[in-house]
């Protein structure tokens, strides 16, 4: 059987660790980038085509078989179609993307273009979580009536003064969307649709550097009835103290 060919639209941090995953089950076709050094870095490391341009690698990559999308986040829901318009699998990084009617386009997309649309949600097979869906499933916790969710982090001015998108609105989403997203969708997995929320959120120590909240705290009502609570921030003192179900 002939090997998957990869391209990666995206070269920043987690364009690495798909290159390497990519490397040992498939082959790396190509990488794209605007930014021309990070390209031309990855490139070299794993001997193949770089561009500047999606359009152009979208163009020239024929035989490419799935484009992993590591773009910032508002940029998945463009970056998707169009690789998908071009008939590319897609593997899109999380978060989806930034609106409901963004993934809405996406997923149809897919369904019109016959391809496949992943997202990467790896959390769903940590052991712990495999083995607490099992429970939920069986029924072997009984009736759910209460879900208590924190994540206490830490993510410090510097992390978003080094970044040329993180932070903002437009290109990061939030905290929900770039730290905690996994999270999220391991509630909805576990114990079903929210179909009321309320929140409180506040900028403590980012005020100046993020165009959004760094704690927040949601409640929760969920389809089958039960309450909840999701606890988040990135002030933990130091480092990422907590994520707990």
């Amino acid at each position: 059987m002939d090997k998957i060919k990869f391209s990666i639209i995206g070269c920043g941090r987690i364009a690495e660790r798909h290159a390497a995953h990519i490397n040992e089950q498939g082959i790396l076709s190509a990488v794209c980038d605007i930014n021309e050094d990070r390209a031309k870095k990855l490139a070299k490391q794993y001997s193949c085509h770089y561009y500047l341009s999606i359009d152009d690698l979208l163009k020239k990559e024929k035989d490419t078989d799935v484009v992993s999308i590591c773009t910032p986040n508002g940029l998945h829901s463009e970056h998707t179609i169009k690789s998908l318009r071009a008939n590319k699998h897609v593997l899109c990084e999380k978060p989806m993307a930034l609106t409901v009617s963004e993934c809405e386009r996406m997923i149809s997309e897919a369904t019109n273009t016959h391809t496949r649309l992943f997202i990467v949600k790896q959390n769903r097979f940590n052991p712990p979580i495999v083995e607490l869906k099992k429970a939920i499933d069986k029924n072997v916790l009984g009736k759910i009536f209460n879900v208590q969710l924190n994540c206490f982090w830490n993510r410090n001015n510097a992390y978003y003064q080094e970044s040329d998108w993180k932070g903002t609105k437009m290109m990061d989403g939030g905290i929900l969307f770039t730290q905690f997203s996994h999270f999220i969708d391991l509630l909805l997995w576990l114990f079903g649709d929210i179909i009321e929320t309320d929140v409180i959120r506040k900028n403590y120590l980012h005020q100046g550097v993020i165009e959004f909240e760094d704690t927040g705290v949601v409640l929760l009502k969920f389809e089958n009835g039960a309450i909840g609570a999701i606890n988040y921030t990135i002030n933990s003192f130091a480092r990422n103290m907590e994520g707990s179900i």
